[in-house]
Parts: structure tokens; sequence; C-alpha cells
């Protein structure tokens, strides 16, 4: 899991989810670049990611066991 990670994500109202992306990208990458040089590409992110929104519970509940039972994490939070 070094090469990617999973965020699930619970916010107020209905913002837009490219907004959110983008911003989590946005902070991720100032933090990132404090740390280490950047990456060759020039960024840290591909070019998209998965913005689903996650209308139930039982959704939620679903993608945050996917992301537990991920083999060797890194970090759950």
């Amino acid at each position: 899991m070094a090469n990617h990670m999973h965020l699930v994500v619970n916010v107020h109202s209905d913002p837009d989810p490219e907004s959110i992306l983008r911003d989590f990208k946005s902070y991720g990458s100032g933090a990132l670049n404090v740390q280490w040089e950047k990456p060759i590409s020039g960024t840290w992110w591909t070019e998209s990611g998965s913005k689903r929104k996650l209308g139930t519970d039982n959704s939620v509940n679903r993608a945050i066991e996917y992301c537990c039972d991920q083999e060797y994490p890194l970090l759950i939070w």
C-alpha cells in the first residue's frame, strides 16, 4: 500500500466531490513537498480518483471495511 491510499470522508451538506478530491490532493501535496523532494513526474497523484458518494450507512461501512482489509496497510486511522 505504499503506492496509493484510500479515504472515506464524511462531509456536511452536499459539496462537489471533485472539489473535495482536489482539496485533499492540494493540501496533501503541500505536506509531502515539505517532507520529500517532488516526484520525477512532478506530481504525487494520478490524474483522477474515485469521487463516489456513499449514500447509505451500509455502503459507508462496506467502504471502511474494504480499506481496513487491505493487505499490509501503512496506516488505518
